[in-house]
Parts: structure tokens; sequence; C-alpha cells
């Protein structure tokens, strides 16, 4: 890793098992450590001001959540990003966050369609004016919601858990060519559907969109993307 800064010193009085898996964590998912970087525990462990032995359990818990990646012999890697996995993770995402967008849609209140309503108008000013950073926050909130009114804990549940595996194609597709404009029109697509009430067409639209950033990436230079992303502070 050299000299380069990716992580913060402990500023905080936390655990420091759990501070040093926030802030690699962190560092993975927003590309400050890159896909395939080695992690040095010593070097970790210099960036965030505490000892090797809470850097090397922060290490083995995000190996088994699939973040990082320990080669025999080799040490600790950041885990790859792959097309395979890109689609896969869209795949069961569009399906999975298609049928919270149809429960969605028949439990939604006024005040829930307005917030969404108003959340689509900002994410695609944003989008309009070159804001990657902002669209994408804007955007993420757009999709939490809709998954919230579905009601369905258990559907809540497991996209909340596939959201973090999928933050970094996210981030990648939120900088590539044309996608913010793209996605502000699937947007509003989705929220004519809402407002007609029509929860199957809402469902469609939501799995269309989704399914449409799938085909963007896959004809973007993903590698290249992540080292670009890495100098948008998301």
């Amino acid at each position: 890793m050299g000299t380069k800064q990716s992580l913060a010193p402990i500023s905080a009085p936390v655990s420091m098992e759990k501070f040093a898996y926030d802030a690699i964590k962190e560092a993975i998912l927003t590309f400050k450590l890159q896909p395939g970087e080695s992690l040095v525990e010593v070097a970790l462990a210099a960036q965030l001001n505490t000892s090797k032995t809470p850097v090397r359990d922060a290490l083995t818990h995000l190996v088994r959540e699939g973040f990082v990646e320990k080669i025999p012999f080799k040490g600790y890697t950041v885990g790859l990003i792959s097309r395979q996995a890109m689609v896969e993770l869209f795949e069961i995402r569009g399906v999975l966050e298609g049928l919270a967008t149809r429960h969605a849609v028949e439990r939604m209140s006024a005040d829930e369609i307005g917030r969404a309503e108003n959340l689509v108008r900002e994410h695609s000013a944003a989008a309009a004016a070159g804001d990657t950073v902002l669209a994408s926050q804007i955007n993420h909130r757009f999709h939490n919601l809709l998954i919230e009114c579905s009601g369905s804990e258990r559907i809540i549940s497991i996209l909340t858990n596939l959201d973090e595996h999928l933050q970094r194609y996210r981030l990648l597709s939120n900088i590539s060519a044309g996608r913010l404009e793209k996605s502000a029109r699937e947007h509003e697509e989705i929220m004519q559907a809402i407002r007609s009430g029509n929860a199957h067409d809402a469902e469609i639209s939501v799995r269309r969109h989704l399914a449409s950033v799938i085909d963007d990436l896959a004809r973007q230079d993903i590698d290249l993307l992540a080292t670009q992303v890495s100098s948008f502070s998301f």
C-alpha cells in the first residue's frame, strides 16, 4: 500500500475491532481500497493508529462477508469485482425490489407518494447539473423508500444485506457516461405507475430499470471505472 492514506485514524471511543472493520469496509465499498489490492495488517494498523489484532479480526470478518479474500501464502486482498457477480446481484435485486415495489404501491400513503415524487425531482435536477455524488445519494434514498414502504420485513432484510454487495457496482454505474440522465427518466416511469396505483406496472418498471443498469455497465470497462470512482466523495 506504500504511503497512500486510504483510512482514517481512530477518533472516537468505540471498539477497536469495530472501528477497524467499519473503516476498512467503507474504504472497500467506496474504492479507496481498489479491487485486488493487497491488505497488509501492519500498514492498515498504522493508518488506523491501532494494533494488528483488531485489524486481523476485522479482515477475518470481512472474508466471511465476501468483501476480502485470503490467499494462502500471500495474505489478504480486496475482493474482486466481475461482470458475472454484477449481473447476478442486479438480477436478484430486480426481482426482489420489483416485488417490494408492487407491495409498496398497494400500501403507500399520499405523504409517502409525495416524498417519492420529491426524490425523483431532486434526482433529476442533480443529474441535469452533473452532480454525481448528490444524484447517487438521492437515488439510494428513492429506492430505499420504495423498499421500506413494502412493509415486508423479510424483503427489507434480504435487500439490506444484498445492498452492501451491490454498492460498488452501483457507484460504478453512477459515474458511467449518460447513466444519471437515463436513471432519471426510468425513475419517472416508475413514478407514473405509482401515481396511477398500478402495482403490476410499477414492478415491471423497477425490474426494467435495474436490467438497464446491467446492460449499460456491461458495455463499460469496469476496471477503469473502479480507478476513476475513487476520486469521488460518496
